[in-house]
């Protein structure tokens, strides 16, 4: 893939900043491309242009809001392939994972905003009272910051900035500084679509950079009123912590450390089947992504053959070969991060099984399955965020769901059996905010976030308005609602 040049946008209009810092294919470690740096002072400017945007964007009929995401889903759908490619190259996807989460989806959920109904938007009102009458509604904020993670870069923007843009927000949209790529084909058809709908070009402002200053300049910016983020749980505080003096609406997707609860009924086969995912799926880099094998002593054993078995049988390689079942992670960086809490699993004691034949070149974070695990262990503690599982044995329910409870996080975890009320009444005792029972799949329209240090708010549909919305009532004296 020939080198590129890739500005900034604000305004519509390109934006360059004079610094520049290369995007590298994570399987090749080959320069992709050459992606402006953008500083505080371009923060500031497309701030400001998207605040400035706000007052028009927002008195648009709704009919012409829908038609921008329309029209954007369009232009993406019509770079479908491309993107497909892209995707591999930038984020070191297989071509499988690339067509249906990484492109597939974000298209997908364009088209799903674009044709929403109004009363998304809507809200109860309360039953006239003591001769008042009182209306609800949702308005929009302002200017949301839209900041995406590396694993998934064009999903997770598009699942923040169409509820925003839906409801009458203007956003300023800053992609992981590993794999923008993605992100600056959203944002041109973003700009085409406001451009063919009339639309102020600034209620669309894009900005790159090489590392988290330029994120925390827009965070702490006193005219963005909110900040979507997906992340590591480490900035997702710090985030937190910039926010508070402007009191901003927040919605951070942070951490995971899933658990899979493997009852003493359960068929290992299934459950082999279902958590080999954390091995071949973005190479474990999935914040819901079951890490943590928790099999009663009855079936661990079976478990542990089963991941054996499938841990050989990997094909660790470059995402465009067709045996590849296990890509690259997104960084050296990250490889070395994933390398060390493998290297603290055998240090504390645990039995590693790992896959060293990897390619010579490239971020290949070895695939690993430790076994031997005890609840206190860092490797149980800590997100890996790469292809390493980790099992444990446990004698009974309650032992199963104390080491589920036992981490800061509380984003997934899963139960297998077949005694669907047993499952119920475990998935009822976890801390965590989603619980997938005999599946590791999730709901795409139910909400979607963390409690505890897994994070703030939920994702989703209506559930999304929350962070990029205000709540207004208005009361008058007599009158019937509306």
């Amino acid at each position: 893939m020939t080198t590129v040049t890739v500005p900034a946008m604000i305004g519509g209009e390109p934006h360059t900043t004079g610094r520049w810092y290369d995007t590298v294919d994570p399987a090749t470690e080959q320069v992709l491309a050459a992606v402006a740096d953008c500083s505080a002072a371009d923060a500031d400017t497309a701030v400001h242009a998207a605040a400035d945007a706000f007052p028009t964007w927002s008195a648009l009929p709704l009919d012409r809001r829908r038609a921008v995401l329309a029209g954007t889903a369009a232009r993406l759908a019509g770079r479908r392939a491309e993107l497909v490619d892209l995707a591999v190259a930038d984020t070191g996807a297989l071509p499988s994972v690339a067509e249906k989460t990484q492109v597939g989806a974000a298209i997908a959920r364009l088209e799903q905003w674009a044709a929403a109904p109004d009363d998304l938007l809507a809200v109860p009102s309360p039953a006239d009272r003591a001769g008042l009458t009182s209306v609800v509604r949702r308005t929009p904020v302002g200017v949301v910051a839209c900041i995406s993670p590396y694993n998934f870069p064009l999903l997770a923007m598009v699942g923040k900035i169409v509820p925003a843009l839906f409801a009458g927000d203007t956003v300023v949209l800053k992609p992981a500084p590993q794999d923008p790529l993605l992100v600056v084909a959203l944002a041109e058809a973003l700009r085409d679509a406001l451009a063919e709908n009339n639309a102020p070009a600034g209620a669309v402002n894009l900005l790159t950079g090489a590392d988290g200053d330029l994120g925390a300049a827009l965070v702490r910016h006193p005219l963005v009123r909110a900040v979507s983020f997906t992340g590591s749980t480490a900035v997702g505080i710090r985030i937190h912590q910039d926010a508070a003096p402007t009191m901003k609406r927040l919605l951070l997707e942070l951490g995971g450390k899933g658990a899979v609860i493997v009852r003493a009924d359960a068929d290992p086969t299934k459950v082999v089947a279902a958590i080999t995912r954390t091995w071949t799926v973005q190479s474990g880099q999935v914040c819901l992504t079951p890490a943590r094998i928790i099999a009663d002593a009855a079936v661990h054993d079976d478990v542990v053959a089963g991941l054996r078995a499938a841990l050989a049988d990997l094909g660790i390689g470059d995402p465009r070969d067709p045996s590849t079942t296990v890509g690259p992670v997104i960084s050296a960086a990250q490889r070395a991060r994933v390398e060390e809490l493998t290297a603290s699993a055998e240090d504390e004691g645990c039995a590693v099984e790992r896959r060293d034949d990897l390619p010579a070149r490239g971020f290949y974070a070895a695939p690993a399955l430790i076994t031997g695990a005890a609840p206190e262990h860092t490797v149980m503690q800590e997100e890996v965020f790469g292809p390493v599982l980790t099992v444990m044995r446990a004698v009974g329910d309650d032992e199963a769901v104390a080491a589920a409870n036992s981490t800061r996080y509380a984003l997934s975890d899963y139960v297998f059996s077949p005694d669907l009320d047993a499952a119920h009444a475990i998935a009822a005792r976890l801390h965590s905010a989603q619980v997938g029972i005999n599946t590791t799949a999730r709901h795409p329209d139910a909400p979607f976030g963390g409690n505890r240090a897994s994070g703030i708010g939920r994702s989703g549909g209506a559930w999304s308005l929350d962070a990029c919305t205000d709540i207004q009532t208005t009361t008058e004296q007599g009158g019937t609602n509306a």
